[in-house]
């Protein structure tokens, strides 16, 4: 397969290259990809039963408006184990 990339596509690519330390176009490629099907999903299936079942619960929690925000939580673990 042939991949034609524009100019900006190719500079971009070449400086993640740089930046990621990858050793070619392929390796960073694959990795992008793989990045990507992580935030499309496609990790779920990958992980355990207990773990995709705890998504699951949390999911149906928030949909309730159980959750809590961030910013509060954030800062009782930062007290918790960062005491400062």
């Amino acid at each position: 397969m042939n991949i034609t990339l524009r100019p900006a596509t190719r500079k971009l690519l070449e400086e993640r290259m740089r930046k990621g330390g990858y050793g070619d176009a392929d390796a960073a490629v694959r990795h992008a990809l793989k990045t990507l099907g992580q935030v499309e999903g496609e990790a779920f299936e990958d992980l355990d039963a207990d773990t995709q079942a705890a998504i699951r619960r949390a999911e149906v929690q928030s949909a309730r408006g159980e959750g809590r925000p961030w910013k509060t939580v954030k800062e009782e673990l930062r007290q918790r184990y960062l005491k400062a």
